[in-house]
């Protein structure tokens, strides 16, 4: 119970309080999209100069000065990317920018009519850049837009010649690859949402108290760490309130483990009760509990403890068992105004006024 000795123990819960492993995971998935939007632009900028390349080499200056100037939009955007860092519009500009280059080169052809081509990067890369489900929606626009100007007779600016078996073959793969494609994206979307529930319930464990359903020491601290850093912003103040079931270890010895976890639990069930939806209430460790309370002061705090202390007491009447159950509050005030030099000190004295309710005769509220 001496909060002074378990400060160093607590000192990684402190540390770590604000990691969001969910947040972290979709984090993952933009970073994730944004790699594939650069690769994405890497892979068009390689084939585009290759294909200005060879078109120069062909003496076809018209077609070889529009691929290096596309290349050179391609390489702008790519730079554009890596100065301007994470967003999530570089995914949509990428894709419109492939999807001007992908449609001039289905109509001019290309280098010897190898514009067809592009659909080889086109379906990973947009079942990349927009997942499974928005991706193979725009690969069937694109795929059906690709069909009419095929088939359609004399499509207006379509100057490639392509032979009727070509484009058949050509459609048929690209419905083909984007329906495999996207089954594998599907796959593996379905494993990232599964390792998103895993995580959410890992981190639901790692912050509950498995007996109670109350939060943990590691979720209060992290707790205390955020009101202590939105109060300081706003020069609000809160109350901390410990207590402390009295002569737990008599209950535990007399009626055995199995009542003493029941009363544990009506405990926390009473605390969780008559508190606010904002206020933390937490086991803080074995018959402990800590309560936060946001935008509340001392005298706020007392009143809440001594009601508290009320509500415990009354759980003695439920049992069958002859048994007393109280609970020995203190509480401390943080926040603006206060003289205390951090949450530490707080706990502390939150602590030593629980232990004066103690040594007192048990079942009181010390505020001072």
């Amino acid at each position: 119970m001496e909060i002074a000795a378990l400060q160093n123990n607590d000192a990684t819960y402190r540390d770590n309080a604000g990691a969001d492993p969910i947040a972290q995971v979709r984090g993952l998935e933009l970073r994730r999209r944004i790699q594939a939007s650069g690769y994405m632009l890497i892979f068009a900028l390689g084939i585009t100069g290759a294909m200005g390349i060879i078109a120069l080499m062909g003496a076809d200056l018209l077609l070889a000065t529009s691929l290096f100037g596309v290349a050179g939009v391609i390489l702008l955007a790519y730079i554009g990317v890596n100065v301007a860092g994470p967003s999530g519009k570089t995914p949509v500009l990428v894709g419109v920018l492939l999807l001007v280059l992908y449609f001039y080169l289905l109509l001019s052809g290309g280098v010897n009519n190898t514009g067809l081509m592009w659909a080889v990067m086109l379906v990973p890369g947009f079942i990349n850049l927009y997942g499974y489900k928005w991706g193979t929606v725009t690969l069937a626009g694109i795929g059906g837009a690709t069909a009419l100007i095929l088939f359609y007779p004399d499509f207006p600016g379509l100057l490639a010649q392509y032979d009727t078996a070509h484009r058949a073959r050509f459609i048929a793969v690209f419905g083909a690859l984007t329906a495999l494609t996207a089954i594998l994206d599907s796959s593996r979307h379905q494993t990232q949402q599964m390792l998103h529930r895993l995580t959410a319930e890992l981190e639901s464990h790692a912050c509950t108290d498995a007996l109670t359903g109350l939060s943990n020491r590691r979720e209060a601290y992290k707790a205390i760490n955020e009101l202590e850093r939105r109060d300081r912003d706003l020069a609000g103040r809160y109350t901390v309130l410990i207590g402390d079931l009295d002569s737990f270890k008599a209950i535990n010895d007399n009626f055995g483990h199995s009542f003493g976890d029941r009363v544990l639990q009506d405990v926390a069930k009473v605390l969780r009760d008559n508190t606010r939806g904002d206020d933390i209430v937490a086991r803080w460790g074995g018959e402990e509990f800590l309560i936060l309370l946001p935008n509340t002061d001392v005298e706020g705090g007392g009143i809440l403890a001594e009601k508290l202390r009320k509500k415990v007491e009354a759980l003695s009447e439920t049992y069958a068992e002859d048994v007393r159950i109280s609970i020995s509050f203190g509480v401390a005030e943080g926040g603006s105004g206060t003289t205390e030099p951090g949450h530490g000190q707080l706990l502390a004295e939150a602590d030593s006024r629980m232990y004066r309710a103690k040594t007192a005769g048990r079942n009181q509220v010390v505020t001072a």
